[in-house]
């Protein structure tokens, strides 16, 4: 064979696999790391307004935009975890994290309203997610 036609292949080859990896490997797990961050930038802008009753109208705004928040970021945080690699997945297991619980309570933290719940339950979610304890 030439020398030429065996370099093109191997260019091609090499191309081919630099792509799937890419696209089915390492876009997943940072479309998942983006919805963790976005998780933890959440809890952190929305602290304040657990439960809107009683305060102002700006303040029932952002409870108001919080139980939205937290329900999309749900979605986005299942989404996520279903087109992670394999692997990565059993890395997370071994890790003892449990992104798709998380997301199923994240949804029960957009309805929470008392603030003792409402920590503890951020504080399962941070653990299932691997983020940092609430300090």
């Amino acid at each position: 064979m030439d020398i030429k036609l065996v370099t093109a292949l191997i260019g091609i080859a090499a191309g081919a696999l630099g792509y799937w990896l890419a696209t089915f490997h390492i876009q997943p797990i940072l479309r998942f790391n983006d919805v963790r961050n976005q998780v933890l930038m959440d809890f952190i802008y929305y602290a304040q307004v657990v439960n809107a009753a009683g305060l102002n109208d700006e303040m029932q705004k952002l409870y108001r935009e919080r139980v939205l928040a937290n329900r999309k970021a749900s979605a986005q945080l299942f989404a996520a975890t279903q087109s992670l690699p394999c692997w990565y997945r059993c890395y997370l297991k071994l890790k003892k994290w449990a992104p798709e619980e998380a997301a199923k309570q994240l949804i029960g933290f957009s309805n929470t309203t008392e603030y003792e719940q409402a920590a503890k339950v951020q504080a399962a979610i941070r653990k299932k997610i691997g983020l940092p304890p609430e300090t």
